[in-house]
């Protein structure tokens, strides 16, 4: 998986715009999510190859996980946050602050750092989805469950901007130490987990930088398709 990454330039997880060219179309039946005997998945192969630190792995293409080899990704960052830049005074802004001096946070240990101790808590509005059109708070009281989740939708859009990547993952445990359930993601930026920083270029030549390098690495690939990857 991670050789596949690394030669494909980008490898999205899950079908995208270039058919073909994911994780899921190039696995055999029954290995994404592991075996029926219980054997590792591309699902689980996540986390190794995240900490081997030869690609990027975040949520970037159409809010949808997958890699970037890293000699692409200098180019990617300078682009991706041109498109997606961090509001002032946002909730983005105050999540890539924790997040620039904590790598390796939870959503949920962000949320707690965010709201704080129960007797020391903030309300809800004090966490903002500013993946809406406008970024003024809801005037109404959120409910229980939209403040449980409203660090969603501010973390898939510093991905999508190349803001923050996944840097592991962390499973729950039984008492008897067997992983089990899902795995949560870590986030941390991709200068303090990858010593990686964006291109010095205008963000435009790291667009057709990238499109030139996607082009030659899959010359049969419609281009409106490839270029669909960088957006």
């Amino acid at each position: 998986m991670e050789d596949a990454a690394i030669r494909n330039g980008v490898l999205p997880f899950f079908p995208c715009a270039v058919p073909g060219l994911s994780v899921a179309e190039m696995t055999p039946p029954g290995l994404l999510f592991g075996g029926d005997t219980g054997s590792e998945g591309c699902w689980e192969w996540k986390g190794p190859v995240i900490r081997r630190k030869a690609t990027a792995y975040g949520k970037f293409f159409s809010r949808k996980a997958g890699f970037v080899a890293l000699d692409l990704l200098p180019d990617f960052l300078n682009w991706r946050r041109s498109l997606y830049p961090v509001r002032p005074a946002s909730t983005e802004e105050m999540l890539l602050d924790i997040l620039s001096v904590n790598e390796g946070l939870t959503s949920t240990e962000l949320r707690r750092l965010i709201l704080g101790t129960p007797s020391r808590r903030r309300g809800p509005n004090d966490l903002v989805d500013i993946t809406r059109s406008d970024a003024a708070p809801q005037p109404e009281t959120p409910t229980r469950t939209s403040s449980r989740h409203s660090l969603e939708g501010p973390l898939q859009r510093l991905q999508m901007g190349g803001h923050l990547l996944i840097s592991d993952f962390t499973y729950k445990l039984t008492r008897t130490g067997q992983r089990y359930g899902w795995g949560v993601a870590r986030y941390a930026t991709p200068e303090s987990h990858l010593d990686i920083g964006l291109a010095t270029c205008p963000p435009r030549e790291s667009h057709d930088r990238l499109l030139a390098a996607l082009i030659r690495l899959h010359p049969t690939a419609p281009l409106p398709r490839l270029a669909a990857l960088l957006r």
